[in-house]
């Protein structure tokens, strides 16, 4: 690795303490803000995803501090990826910027340092501002606690002091244990669904047309494992993504044996699971499933599947507003 004062990461744009390698036909970046991810010379060519440079730069560190794996960013997987990249609200960026500061936490009552500059992209935000407003409403709400804050009078201080100051050494209060492991356990306040189906190209229309359609029309947000391809282990990610969820749809079609695994693991969990099949491939469903409730649908009908998914999911999940 090499460090060039000359050269900026070419997602964040930052150019301080960057450092550098290249290996045949790609760039190895250590950039502070996004983490290390390799890129394709041909990728950093493309406009495509700088319009979402916040939210890849978010994601990138997000991966980087969860230790999942990132395999090298091309033109064939970065549409894929920008593609499933979510639009956080400010509620979540909290979280986000919240259970970043957990992972940095050793202790309770560890001080975590966090650095404006590099450290934006723990929450997702464009910039020091909008990452400033979620640190004060973190501390205003008394989820974290700082270094200066031993009363309120300081407290109000070290929040109008924030604005200025290179960083801040938050904490996590009981408080904000307390509502991290809510959120843990609450379920209802998730976005995600996860479906496990078979990745055959046949089906493609049927998770893009149909399936997606009806999760998305609920208020909620699909995820399929071979959304991000080729970027890491797929195990680790479908155990990752189905902890994330709210509910899972299982598509049976092709009786793909991963496809039962990922229902059973989300049953253990205790997330509702909603079975499809296509009629025909019925009769080979496993019999242990067969007590099960499964949504039918046949090929060439695709406004009566979607409609009886988003009935299925009304009624056994609930829209989310």
């Amino acid at each position: 690795m090499v460090s060039d004062n000359n050269e900026e990461c070419p997602v964040c744009k930052m150019s301080e303490d960057l450092k550098t390698s290249r290996t045949k036909g790609k760039k190895v970046y250590t950039c502070q803000r996004c983490g290390i991810f390799s890129i394709s010379d041909v990728a950093i060519l493309q406009e495509q995803w700088k319009e979402k440079s916040t939210e890849l730069s978010g994601w990138l560190r997000e991966r980087h501090e969860r230790g999942i794996e990132i395999q090298t960013l091309t033109p064939s997987n970065l549409p894929h990826i920008l593609a499933e990249l979510p639009q956080h609200t400010p509620l979540e960026k909290q979280l986000k910027l919240l259970e970043s500061i957990e992972l940095k936490t050793h202790y309770p009552g560890h001080k975590v340092y966090i650095n404006y500059e590099f450290d934006i992209s723990l929450a997702w935000v464009k910039n020091k501002e909008e990452f400033v407003f979620y640190l004060k409403a973190l501390l205003e709400r008394g989820l974290i606690g700082d270094n200066e804050s031993t009363s309120n009078t300081s407290s109000q201080n070290s929040l109008n002091m924030l604005d200025y100051a290179l960083g801040i050494k938050p904490f996590i209060t009981a408080k904000g244990w307390e509502y991290l492991e809510a959120k843990a356990s609450n379920n209802t306040d998730k976005v995600q669904v996860f479906v496990a189906m078979s990745f055959d190209n046949e089906l493609n229309s049927v998770y893009e047309n149909v399936i997606k359609k009806a999760i998305n029309s609920t208020g909620y947000r699909a995820c399929r494992a071979d959304s991000e391809p080729d970027l890491g282990r797929i195990d680790e990610k479908i155990i990752v993504e189905i902890k994330k969820s709210r509910f899972v749809v299982a598509d049976l079609t092709q009786q793909n044996s991963g496809v039962y695994f990922e229902a059973g693991f989300a049953m253990a969990l205790g997330l509702p699971v909603i079975l499809c099949v296509n009629k025909d491939d019925l009769k080979n469903v496993h019999f242990d499933v067969r007590q099960f409730n499964c949504i039918l649908w046949e090929k060439n009908e695709e406004d009566d599947f979607k409609n009886q998914l988003e009935t299925s999911i009304l009624y056994n999940i609930g829209r989310r507003n």
